[in-house]
Order: C-alpha cells, then structure tokens, then sequence
C-alpha cells in the first residue's frame, strides 16, 4: 500500500468516525419533531394474541318485499286415525280422516352492515371502515295448530284435530297472514 492509498484510507475513516454522531443528531432532531397520535378505538377489545380487530355494526336490517296474503294456498295432507269417545260421547269410537295444512313463506331480506377494522399494532393507524350489503332469502314455515279444530277425542286429555281440510288450511292462513301484518313495519322504505 503506497502513501497516497494509506491516507486516502485514513481519511475515509476519519469522515465515517465524524460523520456517524452527525447522522445519529440528525435522527434524534427528526425524532423529536415527529408527532405522536393516538388512534381511537371504534367497539374494540384488549387482546395479546392479535393486531387487528373486525367489528360489525348493523346500519340497515329490512324486508325487500312480503308476499301476497292473498295469494296463499298451504299444502294439505291427511291421514287416518282412531278415535275414541269423539267430541265427549263414551260410545263414540271411529275412524276418522284428520288434516294438517303447511305453508312456507319465502322472502328477500336487505341488510347493510358497516365492517371496522381497528390496528392496535401500528400507532397512528386510523379504523379502516368499509360498508357492505346483502340480499338474504329467508323462510317461515305455519302449520295449522290442532287445538283450533272442531272436533276432539278422549274426556280428560281433549285432543283436538280438524275433520274438514278448509279448516286446516284456514288456519295455516289466518297464521301467516297474522305474521306477514306484524313485518309490515320492517318492509324496506317503510316504517
């Protein structure tokens, strides 16, 4: 190594030396001139095992549309069944046909839920907030209720059936029309 390369050499040392606690002031002004936020948590819940929470909230819970009430036809069925001592006479034992009326509403319901995403790990990280909206088909099943039937079997334990079909799909009907006039206050842009 020849003279010139030996203080080349030593002068870059020289600045390297210098230059590291100017570096290391630099950084520690910058520091000082950096602000600190804090970030307020939106529903959030203290946890060590994650960084990040999701939360929903529930902006729009509504119906799309109701069916008819008018419109509705139940399915029938029927089966035989022994009776005994009917409607309350001791001599009265028979095979009878009994009905059961079912029907099933379906309907479209429309929610919109706001989702927050909340960073405990990053300071100065603000909630991330990001609507999302679904059409979920639902259904509800009414089934004619016995105990509202003309006819009933036994003395101390009455059971009550429907002899007559029209009966069990009027009151299937009536049920579901009872439940279709409750939700009217729930039909989106209503209430």
């Amino acid at each position: 190594m020849n003279s010139s390369q030996l203080v080349y050499s030593l002068s870059a040392l020289l600045l390297i030396a210098i230059g590291s606690p100017l570096a290391a002031e630099a950084t520690a002004s910058n520091s000082s001139k950096h602000e600190r936020k804090t970030v307020t948590l939106v529903n959030a819940k203290g946890d060590a095992t994650s960084s990040s929470e999701i939360s929903r909230e529930l902006i729009k819970d509504c119906i799309s549309s109701l069916p008819d009430a008018a419109s509705l036809e139940p399915e029938i069925t029927s089966e035989n069944i022994y009776l005994r001592e009917i409607n309350g006479d001791a001599n009265r034992n028979d095979w009878v046909r009994i009905y059961t009326a079912k029907l099933d509403l379906n309907w479209l319901e429309e929610r919109k839920e706001m989702i927050i995403v909340t960073t405990r790990s990053v300071e100065g990280q603000p909630p991330v907030f990001k609507e999302v909206e679904k059409k979920l088909r639902q259904s509800k099943n009414f089934v004619s209720d016995p105990n509202g039937g003309d006819t009933y079997a036994g003395r101390s334990k009455r059971q009550y059936y429907f002899l007559k079909s029209e009966d069990a799909a009027k009151d299937a009907r009536d049920r579901a029309k009872s439940w279709i006039n409750q939700q009217k206050n729930v039909v989106c842009g209503k209430g």
